[in-house]
């Protein structure tokens, strides 16, 4: 596959993660326009580097990777390691995560970065805080970092364990 350009070269500065953001909606442009296979197949793979990308820099910029797997609420409550198998494992409301990206720092659950759609007032807001709440989590809106799954449509939010520090 070729990389674009904007993957190719390392984004360190605001300028270059908001071009990777500009390229993620431009790959959403191209592939809505796109007729053939082939091509659709290519702007999605590019799509997904890009998303990717973005997701591996805003875990770096916060002293965490990108988890292999995903975790549960209680599991990031906790700064768990897993719960089980599998078997047990509770939700994620969707108040909470859409199209979420699970982060660890020493192994340990540290963050889930989520893209919830629409935009976010007081009222929203409070009501996001007090779901998370419930699960023993806090929310956070970053400022210094945009959504990067449809940007513009969607609004990043990081959910974090509620006791302790949020890095």
């Amino acid at each position: 596959m070729n990389q674009p350009i904007a993957i190719r070269e390392a984004a360190a500065s605001p300028d270059e993660v908001a071009a990777l953001a500009t390229a993620v909606t431009e790959f959403q442009e191209k592939l809505r326009d796109a007729k053939r296979y082939p091509r659709i197949h290519a702007l999605q793979q590019d799509l997904q580097a890009t998303r990717q990308r973005l997701s591996v820099l805003f875990g770096e910029r916060r002293g965490w990777h990108q988890s292999k797997s995903a975790f549960s609420p209680s599991v990031l409550a906790r700064r768990g390691l897993f719960n089980g198998r599998g078997n047990h494992a509770d939700p994620w409301p969707r108040e909470l995560v859409d199209d979420g990206y699970f982060y660890r720092k020493d192994r340990k659950a540290a963050a889930v970065a989520a893209h919830l759609y629409g935009t976010f007032d007081a009222a929203k807001r409070q009501d996001t805080e007090a779901t998370a709440a419930l699960y023993g989590l806090r929310v956070t809106w970053p400022e210094d970092f945009p959504s990067w799954y449809l940007p513009g449509r969607t609004t990043l939010i990081v959910c974090t364990p509620l006791s302790g520090p949020a890095s």
